[in-house]
């Protein structure tokens, strides 16, 4: 590992301390990361979608000659009591198409009743009663839209504990009620609340899944550099190690089955001693030379020169080990033949092996 690397995870060690990993675990930690981080980010996504989108839909229209309009409501959610987060979502869009001119308000009741506009005791009459007087009591709700304009839409939301309910929208005012032309929609979001938490805490890890990929992003860029500039002999031995780690020792070699064969006499190439004179040496001068200046020996003819004895080369004193390899060597001897005996280095001392199946048998 680099010290960039290095220096990275140490970086990383306080907070996140990142093991040791190869350049393939780092690849497919970054694979992971990113299929993490699409699918966190896909499922928050839909959630988000699905909570928009209103499981109860319902339209509705004002009755022309009455005035008003009720429709039983079932509201279905978390059992939570309470006004609080977890109220159901119910918005109704109020569209004011044509009113009489006497018209007041248009007044909008939600109320809490088992039996829902069915019942005929005068309950609901009685709560509409006092959500009008300003009694409130959750989760009964009123709205009202003081002097509505024509051709326009109000947007009413409320936000309910699940149960029964009896919606009624009111034309207040006026005594003809011929020229009444009001519509509505209801919408409500029974498992908005759930999604948008499932949803919120996909994204939240979506977050983390990105903060992974950026780091192993950034190992696996050092890492590559670091690979892409090991020159060629670099790589030719990393893989030759990797190849020896994995495949081990398979076993001693077989030796020679025999000693070499020795040179048959000396050398006669370039390399090697000169060979000996093949017979006298030329007859010596038969004179003085011609300058008498210096005084020169004669030499005698009765006494031919002695020829130049050619020396042997010197032979090592010590027996040579040669290296074969993964340990193994063979011991070749001082006149140039080989031991028939494989040796191993151990301690500083070569020792003859002896294979112990050979001594079983």
């Amino acid at each position: 590992m680099t010290d960039d690397v290095k220096g990275i995870e140490k970086d990383n060690s306080d907070d996140d301390p990142a093991p040791e990993m190869t350049l393939e675990e780092r690849r497919d930690a970054l694979k992971k990361s990113r299929w993490n981080l699409i699918l966190y980010l896909g499922v928050a996504g839909i959630l988000f979608a699905f909570a928009l989108y209103p499981f109860i839909s319902t339209d509705l229209s004002v009755d022309e000659g009455i005035g008003s309009t009720d429709y039983t409501v079932q509201v279905w959610g978390l059992p939570i009591p309470g006004e609080d987060v977890t109220d159901i979502p119910v918005k109704i869009s109020v569209v004011v198409q044509s009113l009489p001119t006497d018209v007041d308000s248009i007044q909008i009741f939600m109320i809490e009743n088992p039996k829902g506009c069915d019942n005929n005791d005068g309950s609901i009459e009685s709560k509409q009663n006092e959500l009008v007087a300003g009694e409130e009591d959750f989760p009964n709700q009123l709205y009202n839209i003081s002097n509505p304009v024509e051709s326009t839409t109000y947007d009413v939301d409320f936000g309910v504990d699940p149960g029964i309910y009896c919606l009624i929208i009111s034309v207040d005012g006026g005594v003809d009620k011929s020229g009444i032309d009001v519509d509505a929609e209801l919408d409500i979001y029974p498992v908005q609340f759930p999604l948008i938490i499932i949803a919120s805490f996909c994204l939240l890890m979506s977050i983390f899944a990105f903060v992974g990929l950026r780091k192993h992003g950034k190992f696996v860029k050092i890492m590559e550099e670091t690979d892409n500039n090991k020159t060629g002999k670099d790589s030719v031995l990393d893989q030759i190690a990797a190849r020896r780690i994995r495949s081990g020792p398979s076993g001693p070699p077989t030796g020679p089955s025999g000693p070499p064969s020795g040179p048959t006499g000396p050398p006669t190439g370039s390399f090697g001693p000169p060979s000996g004179p093949t017979g006298p040496p030329s007859a010596g001068p038969t004179g003085p030379p011609e300058n008498k200046n210096e005084p020169v020996k004669a030499v005698k003819e009765s006494e031919p020169q002695k020829e130049v004895e050619a020396t042997p080369p010197q032979q090592p004193d010590e027996d040579v080990y040669e290296d074969q390899g993964d340990g193994w060597f063979f011991r070749k001897f001082a006149d140039g033949t080989y031991d028939q005996t494989v040796y191993t280095l151990q301690d500083g001392q070569y020792i003859a092996y002896e294979n112990p199946d050979a001594n079983q048998e």
